[in-house]
């Protein structure tokens, strides 16, 4: 044990231990979660002609229920969501579950009078066969609403793209999601004590000193002026201070998608329980037709009387109900959904779930994607988000420079001069 070594000694050393063998995961990590913050923005922008439409001059849309038809007739399959955007200027999204498919949901399960009957079905590895999720076998489709036009696979090149961009930050690409997920979950957990610690280091060192501004102001400059080194010090010091709030509520809801350990953890704290899912709320089967989807959407309105994006969950029987979702966007909008369930052969409200009137817990639980992502106050949040991430996709990388830096420098001599700021103190100081 070095002489003198002290608490502030500890932190750097913690620092350096975490942030130089996760730096490699936390740069690929971060640099994907650029890319991916304006997705939606750049494929509505890179298929443009699939997503936009001209609006015809004095033309209404079609109905919601002409549209199902004409789509269900083409596609060959069953309509099971529809998307209405919130401009009018945009197609509309039709997800399919195609006839042939169809077949995977109603199949009866064999009778099970052996016990050995049960894994029988293997692959080729030998390995019991996976049952096929319904939704791997959903396709969507961009519709425009005023000719019923089907302009195309709403799964544009560029979606594609961006999903391998996803698959790259929550797996790392890897095929077993469940070591993926380990990886980039325990990343976020080192990158949140990297937070922590780089905040203390960040701090003037000693107490007395934080009533001076001096003490304070080298923590938010780059002294552009100086050596490459120097330069390098300086970003990472004051770039991680300017990013610090959004890379550490990144970091801290980042382990929420990896973690079941950490989600329910995360909701027994907030007192938070996820809502059952919507399709255990059933309708009252009366001797009649299900309510026009129309009337349906024109309730949702009255509902909540907002422009926003609309999205319906068809009934998947007789007893089924119209999930229906809405929500708004805009630079300064909240992405919070309000939710309501409707009775498809009254319209009768069976649950009403308004965003505001969650409790905060709830808010945080049912937002914890729009927060992680920057889409929780709408543009202007995702603008601060795209420069944390890019801030935060430098600091792994500017922190094993200056490592390299101090293990060279202290091969030639020791440091006995005094530092002129606390980080430098144990970085280095001549940078």
């Amino acid at each position: 044990m070095k002489k003198n070594y002290s608490f502030r000694n500890l932190i750097n050393d913690i620092h350096l231990w975490i942030g130089v063998p996760s730096a490699l995961v936390l740069v690929i990590m971060c640099m994907s979660g650029t890319l991916y913050v304006f997705q939606r923005e750049i494929t509505q922008w890179a298929d443009h002609d699939r997503f936009y439409l001209q609006i015809p001059e004095g033309k209404t849309t079609l109905s919601a229920d002409s549209l199902k038809l004409l789509v269900e007739n083409q596609m060959k399959g069953k309509v099971t969501t529809i998307q209405i955007p919130q401009e009018s200027d945009q197609a509309w999204t039709f997800t399919v579950v195609h006839q042939e498919d169809k077949g995977l949901r109603t199949k009866e399960k064999p009778t099970k009078t052996d016990p050995t009957e049960k894994s029988s079905k293997k692959n080729k590895e030998g390995k019991p066969e996976k049952k096929v999720a319904d939704k791997e076998k959903a396709k969507s489709y961009l519709i425009n609403p005023y000719s019923g036009l089907i302009q195309g696979d709403a799964k544009t090149p560029s979606v594609g793209f961006f999903a391998k961009v996803l698959q790259l930050h929550r797996w790392l690409l890897i095929e077993n999601k469940d070591i993926g997920g380990a990886i980039t979950g325990t990343a976020c957990i080192l990158m949140l004590f990297l937070q922590i610690t780089g905040f203390i280091l960040w701090l003037p060192a000693k107490l007395s000193s934080w009533k001076k501004w001096h003490a304070w102001e080298i923590g938010f400059k780059i002294k552009m002026d100086a050596s490459w080194r120097r330069i390098n010090f300086d970003l990472h010091k004051s770039l991680g201070f300017y990013a610090f709030l959004f890379v550490t509520i990144m970091a801290t809801t980042g382990p929420y998608f990896a973690f079941k350990w950490y989600k329910e953890g995360t909701q027994a704290l907030l007192d938070a329980k996820p809502f059952a899912k919507e399709n255990t709320v059933l309708s009252e089967i009366q001797d009649r037709e299900s309510l026009a989807l129309n009337r349906i959407i024109s309730h949702t309105y009255t509902i909540y009387p907002y422009a926003g994006n609309v999205r319906i969950n068809l009934p998947k029987d007789e007893k089924g109900s119209y999930a229906v979702q809405k929500y708004q966007e805009g630079f300064f909008a909240c992405s919070g959904i309000d939710r309501v369930i409707l009775d498809q052969y009254s319209g009768a409200i069976l649950e009403l779930k308004p965003y505001a009137d969650l409790s905060f817990g709830q808010k945080v639980i049912f937002s914890a994607k729009a927060i992680h992502t920057g889409e929780i106050f709408g543009t202007f949040t995702k603008l601060l988000y795209f420069l944390a991430c890019l801030i935060a996709t430098s600091l792994p990388i500017t922190g094993v420079l200056i490592w390299l830096r101090k293990g060279k420098k202290e091969k030639k001599k020791p440091v006995t001069a005094s530092a002129t700021h606390p980080l430098q103190t144990s970085m280095g100081k001549n940078l």
